[in-house]
């Protein structure tokens, strides 16, 4: 059994760690453990034989591996915290002056999840880039025969690849806008705008290809003078996706209804601001889709979207956009009768 003073020791450096730590002896009984190794695994197991006290067989095995080759064992540990699957990298460490072995739970579970977003970012976008990359090469390689024999089935392969290739193009403006709003998503705007000289650069913009779908906008602006801190571009960028997306996806023959409000102090931002919502006639979106709408690529309808020359980014840039300024996107819709998108910013950013 161990001296005494060298557990003290031993119990005095791991109660200043923040880590979970067991430490076990010789005689497979833990001899420390500190609070963090309590809260994660639900009870003190000090003096308690080591099976009996974790019960858990992933992490028994590995005890019993570093005991046996006396060196150092690592192993993967899911748990369930607050009720969240968070995942553990477990070192079991042989010391061969004090023969015990040292449990160490480091917490990889961002890590973890920012590996799998960069594993599923890369899929999504080599899913998206191939799709139009295969159509592509398809008609170039059956357009070398029919050009000469058949110039109107030419022509139309040619306008499928015009717009096969204007599909890849938007999709890659899109995620160099959206990695470049993502670096600068913690340095706050310091030029002061004006939203509706925005809005109204917009409108003039949006309004002839809203026409030509027989789709009519109205603008209402009850804010007498928006002025905020914020970057113009973004701005302006989060503008025409709203007002793009109500054009896309409200339906040819849709209204549009374009609205510009003061608020007094607003229960997400914590102060007065202004909202500015995006609101359509369309066929709205069912409630389970909403809470997923500004992840990437996620379309509730994939093959309107690709059709509409959506890139699945749209709203994600706009979210991002949003939180630099210190601001939100709110979504309500009610399937059949229309969606309204709607952003909200601080009058002023502290």
């Amino acid at each position: 059994m161990m001296n005494m003073d060298y557990i003290s020791v031993i119990d005095n450096f791991v109660e200043t760690v923040s880590t979970p730590i067991i430490v076990i002896d010789d005689r497979s009984y833990v001899i420390s453990s500190n609070k963090a190794a309590v809260d994660l695994l639900g009870s003190d197991f000090k003096d308690r034989h080591f099976y009996v006290a974790i019960r858990q067989p992933l992490i028994i095995n590995l005890v019993e591996n570093a005991f046996t080759a006396k060196g150092n064992e690592k192993e993967n540990f899911y748990k369930t915290v607050s009720g969240v699957e968070r995942t553990y990298e477990v070192t079991a460490e042989y010391s061969s002056e004090l023969k015990i072995v040292s449990l160490s739970f480091y917490d990889t579970t961002d890590a973890v999840q920012a590996n799998q977003m960069r594993r599923d970012f890369v899929a999504n976008v080599s899913h998206e880039l191939k799709s139009p990359l295969t159509s592509i090469l398809g008609f170039i390689e059956t357009l070398s025969g029919v050009i000469k024999s058949n110039p109107l089935k030419a022509n139309e392969f040619l306008r499928v690849m015009e717009r096969e290739s204007l599909r890849m193009s938007s999709l890659i403006d899109d995620l160099l806008g959206l990695s470049r709003v993502e670096a600068a998503e913690k340095q706050l705007p310091t030029e002061q705008v004006n939203l509706s000289e925005i809005m109204r650069e917009v409108l003039e913009i949006l309004t002839p290809t809203a026409a030509k779908r027989n789709i009519s906008i109205k603008y209402v602006q009850d804010a007498s003078d928006p002025l905020i801190m914020g970057d113009y571009s973004q701005i302006v960028q989060v503008f025409t996706n709203l007002l793009q997306n109500a054009i896309k996806y409200g339906g040819d023959g849709n209204k549009i209804k374009v609205t510009m409000n003061s608020i007094e102090y607003h229960k997400v931002l914590l102060k007065n601001g202004y909202k500015v919502s995006f609101e359509d006639t369309g066929i709205g979106i069912e409630e389970h889709h909403l809470a997923r709408l500004t992840e990437r690529f996620y379309r509730v309808d994939d093959h309107r979207s690709r059709n509409e020359g959506g890139t699945g980014l749209g709203l994600s840039i706009v979210k991002h956009i949003m939180a630099r300024h210190n601001g939100r996107l709110l979504i309500e819709s009610d399937p059949g009768s229309g969606s309204e998108f709607s952003v909200i910013f601080p009058d002023r950013i502290n």
